[in-house]
């Protein structure tokens, strides 16, 4: 009986660890569906961005916000390019991403620090090439770093 009792008891220990694994695998998250979100608020950032790209539509106040939401997702982005996080089926990032990991970095940071940059603008003559600083950053990455989509 004592044996049985033994064996039980390791069985419940193990599923209880497995458990444990299983959910702190779901609590850590998805890095590719929360980068895809964090690249799709860039662009949505960006949408916005260029709605006040003129001397007739400038807002200072929504060019801060736009841009400091870009800054801020650029930081956050840092942290979702796990290794073999490329082999899930529905990332479109390159594996060149993590073959050249710290080109990659640099251009994350490059677009935050232009995106901080493009935030304290005050008016549309400061804004606008500030904006297009961000814009061509986010180009020439997606040029190196995005797969293709497959129609």
């Amino acid at each position: 009986m004592k044996r049985t009792s033994t064996v039980v008891w390791a069985a419940a220990g193990g599923a209880c660890l497995a458990l444990s694994v299983a959910f702190a695998a779901v609590s850590a998250g998805n890095p590719v569906e929360e980068r895809q979100a964090a690249m799709k608020a860039v662009g949505q950032s960006m949408k916005e961005g260029a709605g006040i790209n003129s001397a007739a539509t400038f807002d200072a106040a929504k060019a801060k916000t736009i841009m400091e939401s870009v800054a801020a997702n650029a930081k956050k982005l840092h942290g979702l390019y796990p290794a073999g996080s490329d082999k899930d089926a529905k990332s479109e990032a390159d594996p060149k991403i993590w073959e050249n990991k710290a080109d990659f970095d640099k251009r994350l940071t490059e677009l935050g620090t232009l995106a901080t940059t493009a935030s304290k603008a005050t008016t549309a003559e400061a804004y606008s090439p500030a904006y297009k600083a961000v814009g061509g950053t986010c180009k020439s990455c997606h040029d190196i770093y995005r797969t293709k989509k497959k129609s």
